[in-house]
């Protein structure tokens, strides 16, 4: 197994200094795919190269003149992967030595992407390590959150797929990610919800492993991307219900309702993080997108087999309706 990692960066040469420190002190990636997404100063790898040239001749640094965001920056670093494998990592986020166990893991093993756990860095804060619960939870009702490796069958995949749609927990087969099209989306925010949903219906072979691969760093207060209020959060509709209609023509149900419980439970995410006078045309979108994925059918019809689900969409085409009446109109 030979390993790339792939890492889009923007204005964070320090924090990518410290990911590529701690990528050579473990050896673990036999090349390293850097894209600079238009960074007001162009990254060199002065700047980012680690001391003792621990990485000489496997860095490779590309740069966008005008930004473009993470997910093409991503497909960028993709599309030039001669290994075998490849991970994507952030630039504010750190991989550990479990990762090396991981691979000795996968050596010798066919798979199309092995999603992994990963421990953010919010948990740590309140005295804890690992996923947050709401992750944790997932792979406990999965049946995988202990033991080294697993393969994962349909139904455990239809689980785990309602798993936040990060980029960055999941190692891939090189060859799948290409014969598949899994990539990320072309905006700015939500890009990751395109490769992570293609990578589950399209693997034929997906192992779990409760190895804690990668520490994400979650950082509340800034300027990153994902502090992002505005109206760029709405561009999520293109790619679920692009997603939606090959759930729909996927064979067998393993994917229907963990699928429509994932997109509303990021829409919810989203209106909890979107500016208040962004709400009403946000709650058009769920109401629309809600009742096609529903497809005749009534919450209550969902509630015998998932009153969780059942209640939460009930309680957002109920607000969509609200909104939907300026008399009645909530406060934001």
């Amino acid at each position: 197994m030979t390993l790339t990692l792939i890492i889009p960066v923007r204005n964070d040469t320090t924090r990518l200094r410290r990911l590529l420190s701690c990528a050579a002190q473990l050896g673990c990636a036999d090349r390293i795919i850097v894209v600079d997404d238009a960074s007001d100063v162009p990254v060199t790898p002065a700047d980012i190269l680690p001391a003792g040239g621990t990485l000489d001749g496997k860095l490779t640094l590309i740069r966008n003149d005008q930004r473009r965001g993470p997910g093409a920056c991503r497909n960028m670093g993709a599309a030039q992967v001669t290994t075998s494998h490849l991970l994507f990592v952030d630039s504010d986020d750190l991989i550990t030595p479990e990762l090396v166990g991981l691979m000795d893991d996968l050596s010798g093993k066919s798979f199309d992407f092995c999603l992994f756990k990963h421990a953010d860095s919010r948990v740590e804060d309140d005295g804890g390590w690992g996923q947050t619960p709401y992750d944790e939870e997932i792979w406990q009702r999965a049946g995988v959150a202990v033991g080294a490796l697993h393969k994962a069958d349909p139904t455990q995949a239809g689980i785990l797929s309602q798993t936040a749609n990060y980029p960055w927990n999941k190692l891939y087969r090189t060859g799948f990610l290409r014969k598949s099209g899994a990539r990320c989306t072309d905006i700015l925010l939500h890009e990751d919800i395109e490769l992570h949903w293609k990578s589950f219906l399209r693997a034929r072979k997906i192992l779990v492993s409760d190895r804690i691969g990668v520490i994400h760093f979650v950082i509340e207060d800034g300027d990153r991307l994902t502090q992002r209020r505005g109206a760029e959060r709405l561009a999520a509709f293109g790619p679920l219900t692009e997603i939606a209609a090959q759930v729909r023509t996927r064979r067998g149900p393993e994917f229907n309702r963990p699928f429509l419980r994932f997109a509303s439970d990021l829409l919810g995410w989203i209106k909890e993080n979107l500016e208040p006078d962004l709400h009403p045309d946000l709650m058009r979108h769920v109401q629309a997108f809600l009742l096609d994925q529903l497809d005749g059918q009534t919450p209550e019809e969902l509630l015998p087999t998932d009153p969780y689900l059942a209640g939460q969409i009930a309680a957002q085409l109920q607000m969509a309706e609200v909104y939907a009446l300026p008399s009645k109109a909530p406060h934001p």
